[in-house]
């Protein structure tokens, strides 16, 4: 038996074929077609950007690439796809053209495709982005210890310091120790995400709670920070779980006040709005701090590598925030403001 998870589609995208590898890895949800496999995973940066925009395009390639499922992040695998020009007609669609010089669907191929998934997630293929990983988790974990350790010390060393500078190490070290709470709480998060154990309740939740209860915190940790709430009151219900949806929303306005080139008495406007048309709540996180580079907004929902010089926007934060909002059917994004300046974060959740 083919231990890869093997999928033949038809030029016109649906499914003609699968094997038992694949039937089993689709177990819970069966694939559809083209567009509903390729929605279940994303690709992961590992030694060859430029084969990225591969998955999404509609040509097929005898070319392979990494990629990670959407609902279980920590699953990776080598995704290959196959041109079958020499398929029997039973894997062909079977709706005749329309006419002479009738041409295929748009992003149709005129062949069938075979798509092959191996499971590389004990491999050595992903040391990279696990060394990335770990890169991310020690820079998160090692900067508020290392203030904590600093200003402790001085404090704990010096028999009368004198008061501003105390205030000051000990305002520090509250905040460092704070930090390193959040991180904690994230990791954890990351454990039940990497065992596939994300499962949130899905009832009728109001979000003014998680909002104000992220307000709280954020001012309560940085007091001179302007945040401003706005939309109509009380929101509108979402269907999701209040656990998760506090966490994320917590992580999505730490990360705004937390990014470089914030100043300490930034403002923030934090607006849920109900989408009628498509049936969402719409919660934005916008400040007026320094204009984002389009780049570094691809990838702040990710575990970006970290390096001496540069400091990811989200860290952990923003990507357990992802995880948890997807798990609750919902989405996230990060656009620049309209005016150039400054950065949106955002969630979407189905509305009660």
């Amino acid at each position: 038996m083919i231990p890869e998870a093997v999928l033949v589609v038809a030029p016109r995208g649906g499914l003609a074929l699968t094997n038992r590898a694949a039937d089993r890895l689709f177990a819970e949800r069966p694939v559809v077609d083209r567009d509903d496999l390729l929605s279940r995973f994303e690709p992961v940066v590992v030694d060859r950007p430029e084969a990225l925009p591969a998955i999404d395009r509609a040509e097929a390639r005898d070319d392979s690439l990494i990629v990670r499922q959407r609902n279980r992040p920590n699953r990776w695998f080598s995704l290959r796809t196959v041109p079958l020009s020499a398929a029997p007609p039973s894997l062909h669609d079977p709706e005749p053209s329309e006419g002479p010089g009738a041409s295929a669907e748009p992003g149709a191929s005129a062949e069938p495709i075979a798509f092959v998934l191996r499971d590389v997630t004990d491999t050595n293929d992903l040391r990279p982005l696990r060394e990335a990983f770990l890169g991310l988790v020690s820079h998160e974990l090692r900067t508020p210890i290392t203030t904590i350790y600093a200003g402790s010390t001085v404090l704990a060393r010096d028999p009368a310091p004198a008061v501003p500078a105390s205030r000051s190490l000990a305002r520090d070290v509250s905040l460092e120790a704070a930090r390193l709470y959040d991180v904690v709480e994230d990791l954890l998060a990351l454990g039940r995400i990497e065992r596939g154990v994300l499962d949130p309740l899905a009832v009728a939740v109001g979000v003014d709670g998680p909002i104000e209860a992220a307000i709280r915190v954020a001012l309560g940790r940085h007091p001179t920070m302007r945040i401003r709430r706005r939309g109509p009151s009380p929101s509108p219900a979402v269907h999701g779980d209040t656990t998760y949806l506090d966490q994320a929303i917590r992580d999505l306005v730490l990360a705004v006040i937390r990014r470089p080139g914030q100043p300490a008495d930034g403002a923030i406007e934090i607006e849920a709005r109900p989408d009628r048309r498509r049936r969402e709540l719409v919660i934005t996180i916008r400040d007026e701090g320094p204009a984002v580079d389009a780049a570094e907004l691809d990838t702040v929902f990710e575990l970006a590598e970290v390096s001496p010089t540069t400091r990811p926007i989200g860290g952990i934060g923003l990507y357990v925030a992802r995880q948890l909002v997807e798990a609750m059917g919902g989405s996230v994004w990060a656009r620049r403001r309209a005016r150039g300046t400054g950065l949106e974060l955002g969630l979407r959740l189905r509305l009660a």
